[in-house]
Parts: structure tokens; sequence; C-alpha cells
């Protein structure tokens, strides 16, 4: 305790738990004006899982004032070596860490916010699939859906067959779809006939936004929407999320099940020994849109999927100009602006 006075620093121990317990009463406070409380509470959402679990299960609940670089950094490699983090997770993780550790400083639970050696973030292209492995994947999903043991993983398997299909028929994030709900989603009927889906994205990572479906994916939305109507005996509300529980909840959690199918069709893993995961199915979606004859655009293929040219060229492009060389340009035709484009809900949804 001398030697501690000394260096200035605390005397007396608070156990992470303690101090992380407090923490959230404080910034759980609606009248705290910045970030924002969705962001708050998503902040404090994220440390209950993994860095709580670091400090307090590992770290036998370890006295926030003995909290430095050196251990933080054992943190990130903690996450890295038992959950496969990449750098960027990280980088949002000691993000909600610096939160809390803020605030311990105010607090005098701590003398000063530790500065450990960051993790860099590259270029994150994540594992995707083939065609070959995709037509695996969609040809089987219907084994692994009634080879559940029980109803409910039956309905599991169900809703999240749709998930997979819709998601990489759109290129939305994984918690983008996850909060999508019913009254987000409608058909827009464009000047030549052509019908497409739109779900409308109230607070993506870009902000508010609509995206568009590939053609054929109303056969997905009715299928979720007739089960859920034979469910309850009525049609779903507006409000109520379209992957949704018995209950009408929020699903928080598809990793587990996509694993299981992936491992049902022997996808888990890709030849360069990478794990795929929900976020696969957004790449694949970019990929096959940059390979479309002729590919999309990369600003409207950005724009639909919520990101920027830069990530869309760094982490989904492909860089092969020579396979792609006659699809650069316009090769004749204009825009005719002097058309006329429609909105409804498809008659399933009324």
């Amino acid at each position: 305790l001398y030697r501690s006075s000394l260096l200035g620093q605390q005397i007396h121990s608070t156990r992470f738990s303690k101090a992380f317990g407090e923490f959230e009463k404080y910034y759980s406070n609606p009248k705290i004006p910045k970030p924002s409380l969705k962001n708050r509470l998503h902040y404090l959402d994220q440390m209950r899982n993994h860095p709580y679990e670091f400090f307090v299960l590992h770290k036998n609940d370890i006295g926030v004032e003995r909290i430095n670089a050196k251990l933080i950094e054992e943190y990130f490699d903690y996450r890295r070596t038992t959950k496969s983090a990449a750098d960027s997770t990280l980088i949002r993780e000691h993000t909600y860490i610096n939160a809390f550790l803020h605030w311990c400083v105010k607090q005098d639970l701590l003398v000063e916010v530790p500065s450990p050696k960051k993790p860099k973030q590259q270029n994150n292209r994540r594992a995707t699939f083939s065609i070959k492995e995709w037509k695996v994947l969609t040809r089987k999903m219907k084994g692994w859906v009634e080879s559940a043991d029980n109803q409910h993983i039956r309905r599991d398997r169900f809703y999240l067959r749709d998930f997979v299909l819709l998601s990489s028929n759109c290129g939305a994030r994984p918690g983008e779809m996850r909060e999508l709900k019913w009254g987000q989603v409608r058909n827009h009927k464009y000047p030549d006939g052509e019908q497409r889906m739109v779900a409308e994205f109230p607070s993506g990572k870009t902000g508010k936004r609509e995206s568009v479906f590939n053609v054929g994916s109303d056969v997905f939305f009715k299928r979720l929407w007739d089960f859920r109507w034979e469910e309850l005996g009525h049609a779903p509300s507006p409000d109520e999320f379209v992957f949704c529980s018995r209950d009408g909840s929020k699903v928080i959690d598809r990793k587990k099940s996509f694993a299981s199918l992936l491992n049902y069709c022997g996808l888990r893993i890709n030849v360069a020994g990478e794990l795929r995961s929900l976020y696969s199915l957004r790449h694949f979606y970019a990929h096959q849109q940059l390979r479309n004859d002729p590919p999309t655009s990369v600003y409207d293929l950005a724009r639909n999927m919520g990101t920027s040219v830069k990530v869309i060229e760094s982490n989904y492009g492909d860089k092969d100009n020579v396979s792609r060389g006659q699809n650069i340009g316009r090769k004749s035709g204009s825009w005719d602006t002097n058309t006329k484009e429609t909105d409804h809900r498809y008659a399933f949804m009324r």
C-alpha cells in the first residue's frame, strides 16, 4: 500500500464488477447529452459480453486500479484466440472499454486511462462463397430444416433459411436484418413492369437508407408472412420484426444456427481455412453484384449496402480487370427519365 501511495496509485481497490455496476447506472441516464442514449445502451450491452467476461471471470474480478495497457493488450489477444475477433471488432470494443475507464478516472478509481497498442485495422475481405458452394448451400437448406429434432429448432431453422436468402439478396448487415419490421418492407414497381422488394433501414452505420432486393425476393418474404399468419391466426403487425421469435420478440443471435447450417453443408470453413460468418452473406451479395454482366455501379452498390465506395473497392472488389474488361464502359443506349414508378404493398402484406 505504501509503495502504491508513493507511485500515485489507488490504495483502495474497487472490483471491476462493482465499478461497472455503478457505471451502468450513470451511463444509462437519459439526461446525458452525448453519446446518444441508443449508442450508450449499445456500448453497455457490448461491455456486458466479452470485456466483462474477461475482467471478471478470467481475471478474478480484478480491481480497476490494476487495469493497464499490458492487460488491455492481453484482452485483445484473448479475443483473437477464443473468438477469432477481427481487429476492426477489437477497435470498437476498445472504444467501449475506454468510455468505462474515463468514468473510472473521474470517480478516482483509476489514476489514468491506459494507452495500449491498438490493433491496426486492415482490409477485411470476408470469407464468401463461390457459385458452386452457394448452390450446395441452397440445395441442402430444406433438408437441414427438416432434420430438426423438435418444433422449436425447426422453427428457428425455417426462419434462418429466409434470413440467409434475403440477406444475400440485398447485402444488408446481419444487425440491420435482425431489426427489420414488416412495416418497413414494401414493393416497388418500375416503368418496365419489373417489381422489387424494398426495405427501409432506419438506423444503419451510414444512417437511414432504403435497400432494393434482387428480383424474386418477394417469394422469401411471402413464405415468412404466410408462416407467421398461420402461427398467429391473423396478419402480422407492421411493428413486428420480420425475423421474430414465436412471441414476436426479436431474435438476438443467429450465429449458432448459421454455423449449424454451414456444418450440415460442409461449408463452415473456406479453402483458405477461414471461418464463414453471417457477414459472408453480405460479401457474397457484393461480390456477385460486381461480377454481373454488366457489373453494378460501385457507387450504386455502396448506397444500397449502406457503405462507402472505398470499402466496396477494398473489401469486396474483384481486382481482375481483364476478366471484366468487356463490361467496362457503357456500350449503347441512354437513360430515359420521362417515366413513372410506383410503390405498393404486395397483396400478401395487405
